[in-house]
């Protein structure tokens, strides 16, 4: 008998597991694909992640491909709001090895892990659960859904109603001989004709190797980033596409329902995505850190209940729900604008402000500014404000 199973292997999956199984707790992880970091990702994270994490300084060289130094916003009319910090503001890692390390350190605690067991069935029984995987029957007191955008979880205790979950489609290539100005700089195109209510994103990686990607609402996202590719020669003349990959991304802000009895979301499962941005590395590693603290505590108890498990929702709420919260004010609100209103908006946002912003941070902050300007005292500031 586990104390608690964790189906999923990705960022929260593995932080909850490592913790929990650090308390002296038996826990077990099952990952339905053969590998991991099968989902395709930017790859870019803050500085901040790997603190969270409690990465330990010497595992970097394992998985950062590139230090970043900031970031280039580029609007509709090619102003560009340049977003630059001292030292080192974040990194574009390879994710499979970032989570190798995590699933190192994840074991290293006690945590068992088996890779290509997706669940098949889910059955609680008086105390407990029932996890039929692919070649195994597990038992735990508590299941954990950290499961990703597709969850098996959330849809089979009725946690993800619905419509609920608002997603968008992604692509990514990863080319060789991307020429930008500056391969320290990650860099962002918006503009209803590069990228509808999205953005097209290059994270240069090792060498001259990068990460081009687009997300994109109501639209076919590889028509428009080889559009464009297409229509930025002096960026890709040179290049090839050596990884093709595409996937959904959440970004409609958390489930409104993550706990019930016995059992919890966390993760992307949970909605736990920076909805402005998409990024959910960070957000999902602080979901499963919270979450392992809260029940490890109510595993102490014996108590599993839905009321005593809503001590982690409401402590991740305190800091990272508002966040998300935030973040999904100013993308309703950004989504909206023309190409026109993003150029006016480039003149007035400093480069923290678009930080703030695109973070979900400080939002207040920027709504005063966009107060004093008509236009956007009516289309973004109040909404931010709400």
């Amino acid at each position: 008998m586990y104390d608690a199973l964790v189906v999923g292997a990705g960022p929260a999956g593995l932080m909850y597991s490592r913790v929990l199984a650090a308390k002296g707790f038996k826990v077990a992880v099952v990952e339905k694909n053969e590998q991991l970091a099968v989902k395709p990702c930017g790859e870019g994270i803050s500085a901040r992640v790997l603190k969270t994490a409690e990465i330990e300084k010497s595992d970097y060289n394992r998985f950062i491909s590139h230090v970043i130094k900031g970031a280039v916003v580029v609007a509709p009319n090619g102003k560009e709001v340049i977003v630059k910090e001292e030292g080192e503001m974040g990194y574009v890692i390879d994710k499979k090895n970032f989570l190798r390390a995590m699933g190192e350190y994840s074991a290293s605690t006690g945590a068992e892990i088996y890779m290509k067991e997706p669940v098949k069935e889910l059955t609680f029984q008086k105390d407990h659960w029932l996890v039929k995987t692919r070649t195994m029957e597990l038992e735990a007191k508590l299941l954990v859904g950290a499961d990703g955008y597709l969850s098996f979880v959330s849809r089979t205790l009725g946690l993800e109603k619905p419509g609920e979950r608002k997603v968008i489609p992604a692509i990514q290539y990863v080319m060789p001989n991307v020429d930008v100005h500056d391969p320290d700089m990650t860099y962002f195109f918006l503009g209803n004709d590069v990228a509808p209510k999205g953005y097209v994103w290059i994270f240069p990686k090792d060498g001259r190797l990068a990460n081009v990607g687009i997300g994109v609402q109501g639209a076919a996202p590889k028509a428009y980033l080889d559009k464009f590719i297409k229509m930025h020669p002096e960026i890709f003349k040179k290049v090839n596409v050596l990884e093709f990959r595409g996937a959904a991304v959440t970004i409609g802000g958390m489930l409104s329902e993550i706990v019930t009895d016995h059992a919890i979301l966390i993760g992307e499962a949970a909605g736990q995505v920076i909805p402005l941005t998409g990024g959910g590395i960070h957000t999902s590693i602080a979901g499963g850190k919270i979450a392992a603290e809260v029940t490890a505590k109510a595993l102490e108890e014996g108590n599993l209940s839905k009321q005593r498990l809503s001590e982690y929702k409401d402590k991740y709420n305190e800091y990272w729900g508002k966040r998300i919260k935030d973040s999904l004010k100013g993308l309703h609100a950004i989504e909206k604008l023309s190409d026109d209103e993003l150029n006016q908006l480039a003149e007035i946002l400093s480069p923290e402000d678009v930080v703030n912003l695109a973070n979900g941070e400080n939002v207040a902050s920027v709504a005063v500014k966009l107060l004093k300007h008509p236009l956007f005292s009516i289309k973004l500031a109040r909404a931010l404000l709400s």
